[in-house]
């Protein structure tokens, strides 16, 4: 099989400097593997040359001259839509969803030489292309669909525990300055909102909020604190008579007792889960925290927590839209992928607790269906407000259908929006 002269192995005796990549469409690609071998009025079989390579972001647009006729063609390594480049939009939607930062990607595109977008090309896709909005919307779907799973589990009267997130209240520093209050707006907005998609909400557990206490019951419902914060401070009280001065030892302190802080804590949390949730049980097992009976596990909610710090770090403030947005993304991730099936289970020992051992459960992969769900919709919406404008105004626009090789030049609006990189040759053109 023969080599193409364009192709072969690398081994840096012709150049040793590393050649920029780009990214290609294959409708286009076969595109211009067809437009180099036919002929357009050329009487003898067109030779194309280069004249110019201009990258746009991730994409090339490169510019062929027939020595013969001199006609000249462009073509682009990707196809158009709503006025910008294909393959840079899909890029800062793949980069979006995976929850990377603006810097880490400018940084791995440009030590991989595959070009880079700048932060205000990204900005014009969240914000005049519609990419917040789908994401948002999206979303939305994504909490009904898990709003009708609870109603179908209700209806067939299986009791099942579906840990979906149904509905979500974010509040910015501007629109509630207070942060121990925060939590409290947050729950006067996303109790009704849930409310009001028809689920029938009888308990609420949440952080010790004396105020949350209060509206939770004149709105009828039972009141719930989470386990961890029922017991958090039992060691730290029975510090005073597990340790103390020699002076004071058998008086007000015991040795007896040294070592009991953490057993006891460890027994509170046996109890609370174990009470059956019945006060006069769990007042005769610990009596010393009997305001907290109503308990709940919080395991569910702080492993979304978790989660959420691949799409919005705490060191990294965000604007209100982006940190909406990214917190949309993470609640479509969570639902799609929470109480995966197992695999396999393993054992394993802790260093520091050889005595203790733990399983756990090998998952099986997770899926990112709601990546091509937000694609799919963004690029319909687009489409439909281009032939929107089009029909309003056909003269204004110059948006080819397809952004392969054509005649004619090509009006292009993102000259401002990229980092255009040159590829050092001759016969290259520098995007000003």
């Amino acid at each position: 099989m023969k080599i193409l002269d364009s192709a072969g192995i690398y081994t840096g005796d012709e150049d040793a400097s590393d050649q920029d990549l780009l990214v290609v469409e294959r409708k286009t690609f076969k595109s211009l593997c067809s437009g180099l071998v036919q002929q357009y009025g050329c009487l003898s079989n067109p030779s194309w040359t280069i004249a110019s390579f201009i990258k746009k972001g991730h994409v090339a647009r490169v510019q062929f001259v027939c020595p013969h006729c001199k006609q000249s063609r462009v073509w682009a390594s990707c196809r158009v839509l709503s006025g910008h480049y294909l393959a840079n939009q899909k890029l800062v939607h793949a980069v979006t969803c995976a929850g990377m930062l603006p810097c880490q990607y400018m940084n791995f595109a440009l030590f991989a030489g595959v070009g880079v977008v700048k932060q205000k090309y990204i900005s014009s896709v969240y914000l005049n292309q519609f990419y917040q909005q789908v994401v948002a919307d999206v979303a939305e779907e994504s909490m009904k669909a898990a709003v009708e799973r609870v109603k179908e589990s209700l209806t067939m009267l299986q009791v099942e525990s579906t840990h979906r997130i149904v509905g979500i209240s974010t509040l910015s520093r501007q629109q509630h300055r207070v942060a121990q209050t925060r939590e409290v707006a947050c729950t006067k907005i996303v109790l009704p909102q849930v409310i009001a998609r028809g689920l029938n909400i009888t308990e609420v557990a949440h952080d010790y909020q004396a105020t949350i206490k209060l509206y939770v019951r004149q709105l009828g419902m039972v009141n719930s604190y989470d386990t961890w914060h029922g017991t958090k401070n039992v060691a730290k009280q029975l510090r005073h008579i597990c340790a103390g001065t020699v002076r004071t030892r058998d008086r007000t302190w015991f040795t007896e007792l040294s070592d009991k802080a953490r057993c006891t804590k460890v027994h509170l949390y046996w109890c609370m889960r174990n009470c059956g949730g019945n006060p006069d049980r769990l007042h005769a097992m610990i009596m010393n925290i009997s305001k907290h009976f109503q308990c709940r596990d919080t395991y569910w909610v702080e492993s979304f927590n978790h989660q959420l710090l691949t799409y919005l770090p705490k060191r990294i403030h965000f604007h209100t839209k982006t940190f909406e947005m990214r917190m949309n993304l993470a609640v479509m991730d969570w639902n799609e992928n929470c109480q995966r099936m197992a695999t396999s289970h393993h054992e394993y020992t802790d260093v520091r607790r050889p005595d203790h051992h733990s399983t756990y459960n090998v998952l099986v992969k997770k899926t990112y269906r709601f990546v091509n769900n937000i694609w799919s919709m963004y690029v319909l919406r687009n489409i439909t407000s281009q032939q929107i404008l089009q029909d309003e105004d056909d003269d204004d626009m110059v948006l080819p259908d397809d952004a392969a090789m054509y005649d004619g030049d090509y009006v292009d609006s993102e000259d401002d929006d990229y980092v255009c990189s040159e590829d050092g040759g001759d016969d290259e053109e520098e995007d000003n």
